[in-house]
């Protein structure tokens, strides 16, 4: 029996939009057995069958690696906040493919197990994050996945703010403007490469700055109730970075003092939608496994 750990990671950044993922100390963990069949253990009863996320993944990779297995146990031990853009759907494929190579014997190549997991996924800014941790760069040139691992400073804490409503990938996808004025796309682009040595040199003035979007958060903030309202709340207390998460509902906060997360927790009760506010730092190792007795 093998447990996979991944950690939930936040897709595009202020930004980075389509582009950049951090990967945070919050993990789904699943446990990975040799069966005589088909078994799902904790999983809700609408995801105990072949169109689960986890056993797609393990199929396609056990097809990318031409192996098989008479058949596979999958529990779900722990799971990190689901539909709420913290990359949920990620950490299932990432699992699923890792537990493949486990059981099969086969040597994990990382690279191989983002080229899989983006096949599935459909783009690499959650699974990179959450195979490779801390903060990755990534895009797709000619089918092929590039990625780049950016060392987030121990330094930084984060709060991720999640309400009790979620929001569709797809609606957030359509608010989008199918065409950009060069000057907006030139204001995020601009501050890219600024964000990312930030976030290496504990540059937290300069990213106070530079942590602004154009593109995506403009437009997705009107999806998300009371956006505005926790971003006042954050801004009052301590933000030096405010951003989306993916496509949302969740929001991030960047701060230097964990104790103001007591205090965002206590003025977010006067919201509506039953706000929670999890303390969290980068994660720097991306997914892990370990070898259990059965």
């Amino acid at each position: 029996m093998f447990e996979v750990k991944v950690p939930m990671t936040s897709a595009n950044v202020a930004c980075g939009f389509d582009t950049l993922g951090i990967a945070f100390q919050v993990y789904s963990v699943f446990d990975f057995e040799l069966s005589d069949k088909l078994e799902f253990v904790n999983f809700e009863e609408e995801f105990c069958n072949e169109d689960n996320l986890v056993y797609i993944a393990f199929k396609k990779t056990l097809n990318f690696l031409n192996k098989t297995v008479k058949g596979v146990k999958i529990t779900l031990k722990k799971q990190a906040p689901i539909a709420r853009g913290l990359g949920s759907s990620a950490t299932c494929v990432v699992a699923g493919i890792y537990g493949a190579y486990l059981l099969t014997e086969s040597k994990i190549n990382k690279n191989d197990v983002l080229k899989i997991a983006t096949e599935i996924e459909g783009h690499p800014d959650n699974v990179a994050p959450a195979i490779f941790g801390n903060l990755c760069a990534s895009c797709l040139v000619d089918n092929e996945v590039i990625t780049v691992q950016y060392n987030v400073d121990d330094r930084f804490n984060f709060v991720a703010l999640i309400p009790n409503f979620e929001t569709k990938t797809a609606d957030a996808r359509k608010v989008l403007p199918k065409e950009l004025a060069l000057k907006d796309a030139i204001f995020s682009l601009s501050r890219l490469g600024i964000v990312l040595r930030s976030f290496e040199n504990y540059d937290i003035n300069t990213l106070k700055k530079v942590l602004a979007d154009k593109i995506h958060e403009p437009y997705r903030k009107n999806l998300i109730y009371e956006y505005d309202e926790v971003r006042d709340i954050c801004e009052t207390v301590e933000s030096y970075g405010f951003f989306i998460s993916g496509s949302g509902s969740t929001l991030i906060n960047i701060i230097t003092d964990e104790n103001k997360v007591e205090i965002i927790k206590e003025k977010l009760k006067n919201l509506k939608y039953d706000w929670k506010a999890l303390f969290v730092k980068a994660d720097k190792e991306g997914t892990t496994f370990e070898e259990r007795n059965v």
